[in-house]
């Protein structure tokens, strides 16, 4: 017998589709940032999909209230790190002292440097330091709702930060974190002219660093309550095994998201909403963010048009909805986003300088190639630490 058809919502008729969600209110960034929904999900009394578990995100610590100066820290030109913070695990063997000046340094990089403004921060580096050994020696940072995925190239290529100097590095580097500080000063200015008492606050969060397999991190789509879109978060790659598993991982994050989510996320009184997710070894789902419904969240093998058009079933009739989007061939993957993130102006002139200007004219392929060569030598270094990519 053939299956009866899904009763779906009623949609625009006009042919013009609904509104695209072009702003997200100060109500909506306020609750997608880590403190208003970390404090839920961190200890669950009760895990309905795993009655073992009690925590189904990733072990973190929130430092905040920060200095009153952070934020012209964050805003500061150049990078130079704040006194008592200059160490980096990525330049630096795990045996050399914590400070690293360098007394050979001439009379002209030292004037360069008196002319920066020095920030100090004693209190937050013991703060990160403590943060850093209680979630087993390496975090990730972020602000309020980013974190510095564009800043990885000054840090190895990753978040993993072992030291308060790898944490003050990225988040200075990073224009998605001042984005953050953007979005901040907007929420500041918003509850001013609104009167409201609550003041929204900066903050750092250090989570601990897990070994993710990019392959298993999942974007989700909520719409007036209903998960309506599931997509492969790293687009950029094809990984052939997603399609062998797509129908399991369907039905884990579907579960996932009936059972832990929808009923806690703003004490379900929100109904347009997405959040990431990763799936481990253990085929255990982990709640990793949350991201406002509105065209400034990437919507990954989706377009926004889709999404707010999309009809939803009153009645599910199959394992389909919602759809599970993933690379199916290595001809469909995406552009990177981060790829115009991934080196320093600086690089990117000289290697069109290289291709320009003769060996007699000054920058040149030599030049350019002693620059990567000398770049790369950090990177050498081998990292035996074997993270665990999940912590409860």
């Amino acid at each position: 017998m053939a299956a009866a058809e899904a009763t779906t919502e009623p949609t625009n008729s006009s042919g013009a589709g609904n509104p695209l969600p072009l702003k997200a209110s100060r109500e909506e960034w306020l609750e997608c940032q880590f403190s208003s929904w970390f404090p839920t999900f961190c200890h669950l009394d009760k895990c309905d999909c795993d009655e073992r578990r009690s925590n189904v995100t990733i072990k973190s610590q929130i430092v905040s209230p920060l200095p009153a100066d952070f934020s012209d820290f964050l805003l500061a030109d150049g990078i130079r790190l704040p006194n008592g913070a200059t160490r980096l695990s990525s330049c630096a063997p795990n045996e050399q002292p914590q400070q690293s000046d360098d007394s050979s340094c001439d009379d002209d990089q030292q004037s360069n440097d008196s002319e920066q403004q020095q920030f100090s921060f004693p209190q937050l580096n013991q703060q990160i330091e403590e943060a850093i050994e209680a979630l087993g020696g390496s975090v990730v940072p972020k602000l309020n709702w980013s974190a510095p995925k564009d800043a990885t190239w000054v840090n190895e290529g990753t978040l993993k930060c072992k030291t308060p100097g790898d944490v003050y590095l990225l988040l200075k580097s990073s224009d998605f974190c001042l984005h953050d500080w953007q979005v901040f000063q907007e929420k500041i200015q918003e509850q001013k002219e609104s009167k409201e008492e609550v003041q929204p606050r900066l903050e750092l969060v250090l989570r601990k660093w897990c070994n993710f397999y990019p392959s298993m991190e999942f974007r989700c789509f909520v719409r007036n309550h209903n998960l309506i879109g599931i997509s492969q978060r790293n687009h950029s790659q094809h990984y052939p095994h997603l399609l062998h598993d797509k129908e399991r991982i369907h039905s884990f994050l579907v579960e996932f998201f009936e059972d832990v989510v929808c009923h806690r996320f703003a004490n379900n009184q929100r109904a347009n909403y997405v959040f990431d997710v990763y799936v481990d070894k253990s085929d255990r789902v982990w709640l990793v963010d949350f991201n406002v419904w509105s065209v400034q969240t990437d919507a990954l093998l989706f377009a926004w048009e889709e999404l707010v058009d999309l009809p939803v079933p009153l009645l599910v009739v199959d394992d389909s909805f919602p759809e599970l989007r993933v690379v199916e061939t290595a001809l469909e993957v995406r552009h990177d986003p981060l790829s115009s993130y991934r080196a320093p102006m600086d690089t990117v002139t000289l290697a069109s300088a290289s291709n320009t200007i003769g060996c007699g004219g000054g920058a040149g392929p030599a030049s350019f190639e002693s620059f990567m060569a000398m770049c790369q030598k950090p990177s050498e270094r081998t990292d035996c630490d074997d993270t665990s990519s999940s912590d409860e």
